[in-house]
């Protein structure tokens, strides 16, 4: 079994506006396409041609149905470190009732629209198990 560390995520983001939010109204909702690729497979999951066929093909394909979709997208690598980064980790919360909850949402817990394939399911579910149940 891999590692957190030692693993790659392509996603698939679109950038939405929340009018309401004051500070930073503008965020990306998240949709793995291929997760914990091995760092084997770096070159290829980087390179900008593969991108953006992904790109171009979850544009074309997306069924949206928020009406703040910025019109705004993109595909990009994330390694295991982010992609796996819960709140304790990030604001140093150890002992917090929360802070093992996954910081960004990339559809870490979910088979959302355009997710192709896990490369280690094990790790996915230790991670998972780790990161829900307190």
């Amino acid at each position: 079994m891999m590692t957190k560390q030692g693993t790659l995520h392509l996603v698939y983001a679109r950038e939405y506006y929340d009018s309401e939010e004051k500070y930073d109204p503008y965020f990306f909702s998240y949709h793995t396409i291929f997760r914990n690729v091995p760092l084997s497979q770096l070159n290829r999951l980087n390179s900008q041609s593969l991108k953006d066929k992904v790109k171009a093909y979850c544009d074309k394909n997306y069924n949206e149905t928020a009406t703040n979709f910025t019109g705004t997208s993109k595909v990009e690598m994330i390694s295991g470190d982010e992609y796996y980064r819960t709140y304790g980790e990030v604001y140093d919360l150890a002992g917090y009732s929360d802070d093992s909850h996954l910081f960004t949402d990339y559809g870490q817990m979910y088979q959302r629209q355009f997710f192709k394939y896990d490369f280690d399911k094990e790790l996915t579910q230790q991670v998972i198990k780790e990161n829900t149940v307190r």
